[in-house]
């Protein structure tokens, strides 16, 4: 059963976001770190998720410590909620409609009175489809159906998901535009210094995008939206320059990063549920064992 907090102990300076990296079915790495703000009553009240980690700002915002991990363990099996017939049928892997539908509705009820009242201010990050470039939509400048597309963009996948259209433009997922998280000035708005929940450990680096997968990208993709696969096949390369300038950041004390210490072994699509609580555990862990450290470095 989901553990319901109302109220929070400490809101943190507005100036000071947390930014929430994608990775799909590894974001609930995300979800055990979140998992100890909920119950410790630490309020971001400003949020910015790229992908599966925008889903993961909505979660955190509802205040239902337990609900994230308990879906995905639940549901990782379920053809409703993702898998290759899906794909087949409606063209997309993931299916959002029943994820932000009956899931979210009647199933294991996200708590949109709580999420409704929050005044955190969450921004999902999406790539424009036609010029390949990020894009920071609000849930504080839509209303609310427009922001639930605006998350289903961010985790849109290309190849596995179709691009989702927002006033007759087409959006998919934010990490192509962005990989992994932004720096100070890509953020549209003033910070001071930011807190990071990455889904990788520290010794993680992308490789080169497979040769059949880019010709892939190029054959799906490429005549519509060249953009994109511009940004697919160059995403290794740019996730890798930005991490050492974000390692050197938290060396200087700009930015505080939760990340998994171990090697994760959950893929982007995982359906093994021991694997799932194992990440979420991790994530749990070092979260309690990490607070105390953060909140110092909040006041700091």
């Amino acid at each position: 059963m989901t553990e319901k907090i109302n109220s929070f102990d400490f809101y943190v300076p507005m100036d000071i976001p947390l930014v929430l990296e994608g990775g799909a079915m590894r974001c609930v790495f995300e979800a055990g770190v979140l998992d100890v703000f909920i119950e410790k009553g630490l309020h971001f009240r400003k949020v910015v998720g790229t992908s599966a980690g925008a889903m993961q700002g909505m979660c955190y915002m509802s205040g239902q410590k337990g609900r994230n991990i308990r879906i995905n363990t639940t549901y990782c099996n379920d053809p409703r909620y993702m898998g290759i017939k899906h794909l087949l049928r409606e063209k997309n892997y993931f299916n959002f409609k029943f994820m932000f539908g009956e899931l979210a509705n009647e199933l294991d009820p996200m708590d949109m009175e709580t999420y409704r009242a929050s005044d955190t201010e969450l921004y999902a990050i999406v790539t424009d489809g036609q010029t390949g470039k990020a894009r920071y939509i609000s849930n504080k400048s839509r209303s609310e159906e427009d922001f639930v597309k605006a998350v289903e963009a961010s985790a849109s996948i290309p190849v596995l998901s179709p691009p989702v259209e927002i006033d007759g433009i087409p959006y998919v997922d934010g990490g192509l535009a962005m990989p992994l998280v932004p720096f100070y000035d890509e953020l549209p708005f003033p910070v001071k210094k930011s807190v990071y929940i990455l889904t990788r450990p520290i010794s993680y680096r992308k490789r080169q995008m497979p040769y059949f997968l880019r010709k892939m990208a190029e054959a799906v993709w490429g005549r519509k939206y060249p953009a994109i696969v511009d940004s697919m096949c160059t995403i290794p390369e740019r996730y890798n320059a930005r991490l050492e300038k974000i390692l050197q950041m938290e060396k200087e004390g700009d930015v505080f990063i939760f990340r998994p210490e171990n090697p994760v072994k959950v893929s982007r699509a995982e359906r093994n549920p021991a694997k799932l609580r194992v990440l979420h555990g991790e994530g749990y862990r070092i979260g309690m064992m990490r607070f105390d450290e953060l909140m110092r470095w909040l006041h700091g």
